[in-house]
């Protein structure tokens, strides 16, 4: 049983410290694997290239990379875009939560309070 508690108690600290870098451990792991796969490629091409000379093989490299290269730098655009517009909403939702509870504490029960008594009766 305690064994049990202190599994789920480390999976649970495990897991909020990596909600809030989850984005940023992401970035790390594809960067690290775009070297390695872009490396990859680069000795391919220079292999293929010594042995044929006279082919389109290595054109089709170059335009194979930069499609990945288009699609990625796409992705983390669109990612740290939307990520921007998500912050602004949610400051937006908080400022607006914010005026709204001004304007509550503003407010009156009844108007009573701006009449006076002859004019109640």
């Amino acid at each position: 049983m305690l064994k049990f508690l202190t599994k789920q108690f480390l999976y649970g600290r495990l897991y909020l410290w990596l909600r809030e870098r989850i984005g940023g451990i992401l970035l790390l792991v594809i960067s690290i694997f775009l070297i390695f796969y872009f490396h990859n490629e680069y000795l391919n091409y220079v292999e293929y290239k010594t042995k044929f000379e006279e082919s389109y093989i290595g054109l089709s490299f170059i335009v194979k990379n930069i499609l990945i290269l288009l699609i990625a730098g796409g992705y983390f655009y669109f990612y740290f875009f939307l990520n921007k517009a998500d912050k602004l909403i949610k400051e937006d939702k908080e400022i607006s939560k914010k005026v709204t509870n001004e304007n509550k504490e503003e407010m009156v029960d009844s108007l009573e309070e701006f009449l006076e008594d002859d004019e109640i009766k």
